[in-house]
């Protein structure tokens, strides 16, 4: 295990981010995700009171205040993409352009995904003044690549 960043250094307890080695799983592809950008506008409800000029709309979006409640808010969408994957772990997305291009064309093929799983871990003294693991947690995983499987020609 490789330390990543010391969280909490209180007393004789210490809390760590920790990291596995790299760990390696087939999945299946189930979908490759492009979004594409776009910019729309619209008059929306608005926060804003009467003499204010700008607004926010209930959506987040900032806007010219038009009056009476009402808004023009601007939306920008940025574009996107991504992959989905099945594994024994469930589903799971990666949002990676690089990624979404070389595997939108094997979409229901199988993968190796490899990855690392993240670990909130607690250290504390023993009555020897021995510094000993008292907690390990797993709170994540770090998506690192996935490759098709090619199958072997008989």
């Amino acid at each position: 295990m490789t330390a990543v960043v010391a969280l909490v250094a209180t007393g004789c307890q210490e809390t760590r981010i920790e990291q596995s080695s790299v760990l390696y799983e087939s999945a299946t592809i189930l979908s490759a995700v492009h979004t594409p950008s776009h910019h729309k506008l619209g008059v929306k409800a608005t926060t804003a009171d009467k003499e204010d000029l700008v607004g926010i709309d209930f959506g987040g979006n900032l806007g010219l205040n038009l009056g009476n409640g009402m808004q023009v808010s601007a939306v920008e969408v940025p574009e996107k993409f991504a992959v989905v994957f099945d594994c024994e772990h469930g589903q799971f997305i990666v949002q990676r352009k690089e990624l979404y291009d070389k595997l939108k064309g094997v979409v229901g093929k199988r993968v190796v995904v490899s990855y690392k799983e993240n670990y909130r871990v607690t250290y504390d003294k023993d009555d020897t003044g021995k510094k000993v693991e008292t907690s390990r947690v797993l709170i994540g995983y770090d998506f690192i690549n996935a490759s098709v499987v090619e199958k072997a020609e008989k």
